[in-house]
């Protein structure tokens, strides 16, 4: 024993030792790409170097010498724009290594001005699917420069599992990691798993005009060997050999501030302010949200995204970014949204109806493609001999929604046509699409409706409405507001239709929109700071919404103009998902301690909660009935307030209940909320259960509970839509759309059948939009699907009756207005 411990700790004093003498190697262009530096290779100047403290350049002859640290586990190049590692970016050091050499290959099409990347996070799987495949594709067909993973490749199956599929080989471009939080694993200490796979846990590279930088995250499941003195001393060093005028990008597992100034500082007073070294964005997971924002007037941008194979905390949709860099920072964000293959629907014409702009036929097509974009989509019209009437290039009106208005031929009333779609992908291939159809305005009748002035309109959150459906959806209109519609339900009042659009990648495409409700035609349009991912709420000519980062508009409904805005307090993650209400003049928004009372008019805050915060994101509505208020909390609680001043009267995280995707809803005097495999019914006054039904399908979804005068329904993540006997609790029937397009609530993958739009049941019929693309029509009494039509993305947001119309708003930005 005595022995071993002295071969031990010779050992680690040679390696000391030559930790303390240095460092020394090459830099190369490997012709080869065998990672030796043979004869006729030359050495590659000003390349830095760096040890994880010091930074070298390497000489005219590609030469460099490090002097060593007591901590130097790797020794690592920042691979210069242009050019790609032919081995790896990093060798761990060794006491049988004596010079570290990296190999170099100039890339081929490489641009100085640009650069562009796939950005994975928060992936947490060791299994296999089509989001793997997707992502290469995409870097490969774009012109990737290189694939980062921004944490939470999660334990140690999930840090092998990608170590193997996930990597510089596979993917066929550079792919670089982080550490999160479930990355740090039991071992000697916590990243010593994530070292064996991926190496240093900060780095630096270029590509383009920028500068990327990975970093750690600073605490994890078991606790790192790093601190924040290690990093900020390598950054000085590392930023130091920068040129100050390239835009500096940096990968991280959490957001470092929700503040101006992006500064690290250290236990030992030291600090490092990136606001000073041009950083450009913070680019950011953990979470599992789709968010992104500009922090006031520093000009930096943080990007966070929801993971690639599944639905994300806040049922974000699943996808990974692609981010474009120039000399001025980011130039542009896309979400691609996953396991979308050759999707390709013409919402007008169809066998649904055919929309018009005025005299001019609407041609209106969603099509998506994930691992390519579309690039171009022309559309054709023939006769019934054959002869083609009508080519016209589409124009892209999101990044699902493709459209024109056209003229008709003569005699066309009445007449069959065949249409073509083909949508061009970047990558040559060509999708299509065939349909028939009949050329015929559909006859809208005047039918007086109640006002639709909140999601499921009224308070409560009742879907079953005091109209009854007499025929299958017609198509009316369709109108295409310009950014994709998320749970913004359309608001039906004084002839017109109000709803809002997010943009979580900075883009600027959020607003609230009113259309004419009789024709679609758009008569305002307001631009809003950031998303309204939930419902808009409506009372006395105002129109109220909340957005992502807490800001509260109020508009005039007439004219869209701002009559007053309230910067919530928000001063963290998460951001705001929730739909606020309007009750007596009120309006309640917010959640923890920016949950807040507003008078409508003025303004002016009646009262402040100061009884609780913190949880997650949630997508569920709030809710109110007999002044109490009813909010949620993800992962955290179901909430009642007294309406009236803001008290908390009682709480409840038990039984699945602190998970809140869905909005609770009144009938009858009870309280119907979903935990996550039970369906409560809950005494009001006292918050307690009185009877349940327990469920094996995850009730996970963004929907409010049904009541009918027979059923209690609810809608599942994964499998479609349960109709419980409403006496003996027993299930009645079940529904089941197709799969979903994408993935939304949280941690579901394929296969899913997903139903995110609380249902809406009109006198002896359900109209249900899901995730498949589909609006169904299905009999009250068994759930037999009697219609449905392909709105062609899917359908998160609550539907709207009114004036005899079923208003649909989907993902791809459309509202349709269907005659029932």
């Amino acid at each position: 024993m005595k022995k071993l411990l002295l071969l031990t700790c010779t050992a680690l004093l040679f390696s000391h030792m030559t930790k303390a003498q240095g460092f020394s190697g090459k830099v190369f262009i490997d012709n080869n790409a065998n990672g030796v530096c043979d004869t006729g290779e030359n050495g590659q100047a000003g390349v830095r170097v760096s040890d994880g403290l010091q930074v070298a350049v390497t000489d005219r002859n590609g030469d460099y010498r490090l002097p060593g640290h007591a901590k130097a586990r790797f020794i690592f190049i920042t691979t210069p724009a242009g050019y790609r590692f032919t081995k790896n970016f990093y060798i761990k050091t060794d006491t049988a290594v004596h010079v570290y050499n990296f190999g170099l290959q100039p890339v081929k099409r490489a641009s100085s001005s640009t650069a562009k990347f796939v950005r994975l996070t928060d992936t947490e799987t060791h299994q296999f699917n089509n989001w793997i495949t997707e992502a290469k594709d995409y870097a490969r067909n774009e012109n990737a420069d290189f694939i980062v993973h921004t944490g939470d490749i999660c334990y140690e199956k999930g840090l092998q599992f990608h170590a193997q599929h996930v990597n510089t080989q596979t993917m066929g471009v550079p792919v670089y990691y982080c550490v999160g939080n479930h990355d740090l694993v039991k071992g000697a200490y916590g990243e010593a798993l994530y070292e064996s796979l991926f190496g240093p846990v900060f780095y630096s590279f270029e590509a383009g005009p920028a500068h990327f930088i990975a970093t750690p995250m600073r605490y994890g499941d078991y606790q790192p060997s790093y601190t924040a003195d290690d990093v900020v001393s390598w950054l000085k060093n590392d930023l130091a050999q920068t040129d100050p005028a390239k835009p500096v990008i940096i990968f991280n597992h959490d957001l470092l501030t929700y503040d101006t100034l992006f500064a690290i500082r250290t236990g030992r007073g030291d600090s490092i302010r990136l606001n000073d070294h041009n950083l450009k964005a913070w680019i950011y997971g953990h979470w599992h949200i789709n968010f992104a924002r500009t922090h006031g007037n520093s000009g930096i941008r943080s990007l966070c995204s929801a993971p690639a194979p599944d639905g994300g905390i806040d049922n974000s949709a699943s996808n990974f970014d692609a981010i474009g860099v120039d000399k001025n920072g980011v130039s542009f964000v896309q979400r691609r949204y996953t396991y979308v293959s050759d999707h390709i629907v013409q919402v007008s014409p169809s066998s649904a109806g055919v929309a018009f702009e005025q005299d001019k036929m609407l041609v209106s097509v969603n099509t998506y493609h994930t691992s390519s974009p579309v690039k171009s989509v022309l559309f054709s019209m023939y006769d019934k001999k054959g002869n083609c009437l009508q080519q016209v290039s589409l124009a892209p009106r999101t990044d699902w929604n493709w459209s024109a208005a056209i003229a008709v031929p003569a005699g066309w009333q009445n007449n069959v046509y065949t249409s073509t779609v083909e949508a061009s992908l970047g990558t040559g291939k060509v999708l299509f699409r065939r349909d028939t159809f009949t050329l015929a305005k559909t006859k809208i009748f005047a039918v007086a409706g109640q006002e639709w002035p909140e999601v499921l309109q009224n308070a409560q959150r009742t879907g079953v409405i005091h109209y009854t459906a007499l025929k299958d959806p017609r198509l009316a209109w369709s109108s295409n507001i310009g950014g994709n519609i998320w749970k913004s339900s359309p608001i039906c009042v004084a002839g017109r239709i109000f709803t809002a659009t997010i943009d979580d990648e900075g883009n600027r495409h959020c607003a609230i929109t009113a259309l004419d409700a009789a024709t679609g035609r758009k008569l305002w349009q307001y631009s809003t700071g950031n998303s309204i991912k939930h419902s808009i709420s409506y009372n006395d000519g105002i129109v109220m919404a909340t957005d992502a980062e807490g800001m509260t508009y109020a508009l005039d409904a007439a004219t869209g103009k701002l009559r007053w805005q309230h910067q919530g307090a928000l001063k963290d993650l998460p951001s705001y998902n929730s739909g606020g209400i309007i009750q007596q003049g009120i309006y309640y928004t917010g959640a923890g301690n920016y949950l807040q009372a507003f008078d409508i008019h003025t303004g002016a805050v009646k009262w402040t909660n100061r009884d609780w915060s913190g949880g997650e994101g949630t997508p569920a509505a709030m809710t109110i009935s007999n002044g109490l208020l009813v909010t949620s909390s993800n992962w955290n609680h179901l909430f009642a307030h007294d309406a009236a001043t803001g008290k908390l009267l009682w709480k409840r995280s038990d039984e699945g209940i602190r998970f809140r995707s869905g909005t609770p809803a009144f009938y009858d005097g009870r309280l119907y909320v979903h935990g996550i495999n039970k369906l409560h019914i809950i005494e009001p006054s006292t918050g307690k259960t009185i009877d349940s039904i327990a469920t094996e399908a995850a009730q996970k979804t963004m929907t409010a509970p049904l009541v009918t005068d027979k059923h209690i329904i609810i809608c599942t993540a994964s499998e479609g839509m349960y109709a419980y006997n409403k006496q003996s609790k027993q299930l009645s029937w079940r529904f089941v759309p197709g799969e979903a397009l994408f993935y939304t609530a949280p941690y579901t993958t394929p296969s899913s059948a997903t139903i995110e739009s609380t249902p809406l049941c009109a006198g002896n019929r359900i109209f249900v939009g899901a995730s498949d693309g589909y609006v169904y029509v299905l009999d009250k009494e068994d759930g037999k699907v009697l219609s449905r039509v392909n709105v062609g993305a899917p359908v998160f947001a609550e539907m709207a009756v009114y004036n005899g119309m079923l208003y649909v708003a989907d993902f791809s930005g459309n509202v349709n207005a269907y005659v029932i």
